[in-house]
Formats: structure tokens, sequence, C-alpha cells
């Protein structure tokens, strides 16, 4: 194989990667907004101090995961699995 060929199929790799890792295709919407709910449910005004939901979360999509967003505020889900505010 030459060089030239090498170096094509090595950038042909990364972007398939990469536009793997911007989609991410295997998240699922109830799973980022179930994750955040047991985690971050109490922190962020979602749940009050009986357990009782006052505002639900909305998730949508963007690059490299999801956002999960309430009323009073939202949260970066990585395509890994992290929150981030």
């Amino acid at each position: 194989m030459s060089m030239e060929r090498r170096e094509i199929l090595l950038v042909v790799a990364s972007l398939l990667v990469l536009a793997l890792l911007v989609l991410a295709p295997w998240m699922d919407s109830q799973a980022a907004h179930d994750m955040v709910l047991e985690q971050r449910g109490h922190v962020d005004g979602t749940i009050d101090s009986e357990g009782n939901m006052i505002c639900d979360y909305n998730v949508m999509w963007v690059p490299f995961g999801r956002i999960v967003a309430s009323c009073e505020g939202g949260w970066f889900v990585t395509f890994y699995g992290g929150i981030l505010s």
C-alpha cells in the first residue's frame, strides 16, 4: 500500500470516528433524562424535598451529547455519560 493511500484511509477513518462522536447515536434521550433526574433532580429544583416532580426535563440533541433542560436550568450529558452544567 502506498503512503498516499494510507494517509487517505487514516483521514477517512478519523472523519468517521469524529462523525460518530458528534452524532452519538448510541445515546438514548430517555436514558439521559433518567440519569439527570436521578443524579441532579434534587440539586436543580426539579424534585422537591418530598420527592414530587415540579418541572419535567426536555431533552435535545446537540453535537457530542444531549442537553437536558428543566425550568430551573440545564445539563449537558456527554457522549461518554458525564453530566456537565
